[in-house]
């Protein structure tokens, strides 16, 4: 089960994750960070350089209020490291945590009493070879995972947080709830397996639960554990292990961060450091650096002081009760987790490796940029599905300024690189067909040479652009759009030339046809007009000569029929 991971909608696919995880545990699938569960060795590490916060991490916290709220008695096992947070406030944080409602808190150092004990034991008896503490959960899945090989040297031994959350349980009954709070996001996946831990909290989470329950330390008074081991208080410093280990003829060194301590495993592989009795943490300074402290301004060495002065006090004496009286076992198994990747043939690495275009061995640059050690190592991923082609800088690049160097050269407009002192720095092919001149000819030489360089002046002064300006170049002959940019970042001007000439012609052509068409329409209407008018002069005159006529008849008529009359008188 995965106590963390990453939120996809904040994941900006920039692989600050895949570049910083040591063991290359961090998939990128559709441009986004995945932990694959069966390779996390749950540092951290991802988690601290995400530049978006995209960390999604598994909180127990609103189980414990649940705990709390149905007035469950919950005991608190808090870890050593606690008072490099907390301070001055340190010998009031058991009160703190009575006030919020836990009934019994007990300092974590008394399982690591435990096992310290139980490590004396065995290496009392080592002969020929060495021995790793166990107590960083980190670690021990690292050599689970990645140097099962290396399982034997791994004391086997529990945690002291597994040690005392069974001791807790013992001493108070199992009906008890048991609440480890730490400094490690690994205690997390280490309290899932372990029957005897209820929930785990990191310090981040502590502290969110004195704030929301407003608990006020200048209000509260000095109280002790309940149970607490002084003497065990640097446990979470470099080298805070080994002080209460028992020295014979065997020496013990302290290897703290997963850089020295991944070295370390890799010389114990080859047989290297017999007799040798290491305490291994996978934080820098071990403890007090864990991942599941606050993210505040105390540096390492006031961190480290204040476990120091606390280590001094003697404010909590053992209880004096007998732990053996309680029956709790120390023994731990470490099964290999090892899951081996799949190896491709060569023939598939170099096939892979042609499609990031890397057809030589000088092609492959071994960058890291990408989180893996060499190309080849990403090659393997990709075969993998652990990676994507397009997560190559160098690849990315060489692409996009192939793509950008077809398209300067494809292009067919005109296209010129004109520098801040108005000299041309580069010259396409259209503009060499467009100029009738060859770009080695022109290359260096003023832009005068080719296009009145006053708008260049003008651009190169004020850090301006000038866009879809007309004009007229090559003595006239041609028209052009002309757009300058002005390229800050570089200092130079680009320039490019879209030839209208074809369209400006074209466009004139339609004007003079539509102005003789124009013309014959007048024409027409003139000589409609014409023949109108002299259609209405010849029906004037024919209407008037019928009018005389039929008046002429309408009298003949008219004296007829008078003399008709004159007859009958």
């Amino acid at each position: 089960m995965s106590v963390i991971n990453f939120n996809q909608t904040n994941c900006q696919n920039c692989y600050a994750c895949v570049r910083v995880c040591p063991v290359n545990a961090i998939k990128v699938i559709k441009n986004h960070a995945e932990i694959m569960e069966t390779k996390c060795i749950a540092c951290g590490k991802c988690l601290d350089v995400c530049p978006k916060n995209a960390k999604k991490v598994q909180s127990e916290l609103e189980k414990v209020k649940c705990f709390l709220k149905n007035k469950e008695e919950v005991v608190v096992s808090i870890a050593p490291s606690f008072v490099s947070v907390f301070a001055e406030n340190s010998t009031k944080i058991s009160t703190a945590l009575k006030k919020i409602g836990f009934s019994y808190v007990e300092e974590t150092v008394v399982g690591a009493k435990l096992v310290t004990e139980e490590y004396n034991r065995y290496i009392q008896n080592m002969k020929d070879t060495s021995y790793i503490t166990s107590c960083c959960p980190t670690i021990n899945l690292l050599i689970q995972k990645y140097y099962p090989d290396q399982i034997p040297h791994l004391l086997p031994v529990v945690s002291p947080m597994v040690a005392h959350t069974r001791l807790l349980k013992a001493k108070y009954g199992n009906k008890v709830k048991a609440v480890f709070i730490g400094p490690c996001l690994s205690k997390k996946l280490e309290g899932i397996d372990e029957n005897t831990i209820d929930a785990v909290l990191i310090f981040e989470e502590l502290i969110e639960l004195i704030n929301e329950n407003y608990i006020d330390f200048n209000e509260l008074e000095e109280s002790p554990f309940d149970d607490s081991m002084p003497s065990y208080r640097s446990y979470p410093l470099t080298g805070g292990v080994l002080q209460n280990i028992k020295q014979n003829k065997q020496q013990t060194l302290s290897v703290s961060g997963l850089t020295d301590c991944i070295q370390t495993l890799e010389a114990i592989k080859q047989g290297k450091h017999k007799n040798i009795t290491f305490e291994m943490s996978a934080c820098e300074h071990s403890c007090i650096s864990g991942s599941g402290m606050p993210k505040d301004n105390v540096d390492i060495v006031e961190r480290k002081l204040r476990v120091l002065r606390y280590s001094s006090l003697n404010d909590n004496k053992p209880s004096g009760e007998d732990k053996t009286i309680y029956s709790v076992n120390l023994q731990q198994s470490f099964p290999s987790l090892y899951t081996p990747l799949k190896i491709p043939s060569e023939e598939k690495i170099k096939e892979i490796l042609k499609t990031l275009g890397k057809t030589e061995v000088d092609d492959e640059l071994n960058c890291g940029t990408c989180g893996y050690k060499t190309c080849k190592d990403k090659a393997i991923a990709i075969y993998n599905g652990m990676a994507e082609l397009n997560m190559c800088l160098p690849f990315m690049r060489y692409r996009a300024e192939t793509l950008t160097n077809v398209i300067f050269d494809v292009t067919p407009n005109t296209v010129l690189m004109i520098k801040k002192d108005l000299t041309i720095l580069e010259f396409n092919p259209a503009a060499e067909t467009f100029f009738n001149m060859q770009r080695n000819d022109v290359i260096g030489l003023p832009v005068s040479v080719v296009l009145d360089d006053d708008l260049f002046s003008y651009v190169a002064k004020h850090n301006c652009n000038i866009i879809g300006k007309r004009m007229s170049v090559n003595n006239n002959k041609s028209v052009v759009i002309q757009n300058i940019v002005w390229i800050d970042s570089h200092e130079v001007m680009l320039c490019i030339l879209h030839d209208i000439t074809d369209q400006v012609k074209k466009q004139e052509w339609m004007k003079s046809l539509k102005i003789n068409a124009i013309d014959m329409a007048q024409q027409v209407i003139n000589k409609q007009m014409m023949v109108a008018q002299e259609i209405a002069s010849l029906l004037g005159e024919t209407t008037a000569e019928t009018k005389v006529t039929l008046t002429h008849l309408k009298k003949l008529i008219q004296q007829e029929e008078d003399d008709k009359d004159e007859l009958l008188r």
